[in-house]
């Protein structure tokens, strides 16, 4: 087993052992809900520097030198710049990143419908899908703090839409992208549990002002 596959798992199970006493400590769902919305985003940096770490590796190694220190800034500049926008100001950043996801998903079609093509150039470059999922997860995952729901659509969107179009098109390697999507797809349903919670806390206050 890879070890982006095994960080895969251990976050599936650190994620459920943090519900389960977030959700049996908790009992104010408002508490609750931003309980949960630090813990993803925890999960998806610390998956993040792990990633940051296999891929600046991986960069470092093949091609190495300075043209592996360009290829890791060529990633890493493109994702810590939508994250500081994403923390500064959200109400930019917001449609950046849903434009940016929608450019990558049509991405992932081009390549499910050039497969051939996708492959050669995915032997060639590495896994870049897998990289491309990383790099917008963890502006998305900072974007939670600010818009919880919509960052929690958005990391559903980009673990779950490249992985299957590269599947049903047989358009790359397979391993390392669920491995990438694993972490924002997990990311994502905890951002909409507690965007949920935190309407039906809002809800309920509304409710027991007008009684009173």
């Amino acid at each position: 087993m890879s070890v982006p596959i095994i960080l895969a798992v251990a976050a599936v199970v650190v994620v459920a052992v943090v519900l389960g006493v977030v959700l049996n400590r908790q009992k104010d769902p408002q508490r609750r809900a931003t309980a949960l919305t630090r813990t993803g985003a925890v999960l998806m940096t610390v998956f993040t520097v792990f990633g940051a770490a296999f891929i600046g590796g991986y960069a470092l190694e093949e091609p190495g030198g300075s043209s592996g220190l360009t290829v890791l800034l060529a990633w890493a500049v493109p994702m810590l710049v939508p994250a500081a926008l994403a923390w500064f100001w959200p109400a930019g950043a917001a449609p950046l990143l849903v434009a940016l996801t929608a450019a990558f998903v049509a991405l992932c079609v081009w390549f499910a419908v050039d497969s051939t093509m996708a492959r050669s150039f995915q032997e060639v470059n590495g896994p870049v899908l897998a990289v491309g999922v990383v790099a917008l997860a963890f502006p998305a995952a900072i974007l939670g703090l600010k818009r919880t729901a919509l960052a929690g659509w958005l990391l559903l969107a980009l673990g779950a839409l490249p992985l299957l179009i590269t599947v049903l098109g047989r358009s790359g390697p397979i391993a390392s992208l669920a491995a990438a999507s694993a972490v924002p797809l997990i990311t994502g349903a905890v951002y909409l549990l507690a965007a949920r919670m935190a309407r039906g806390s809002s809800a309920s206050g509304s409710v027991r002002t007008a009684v009173v």
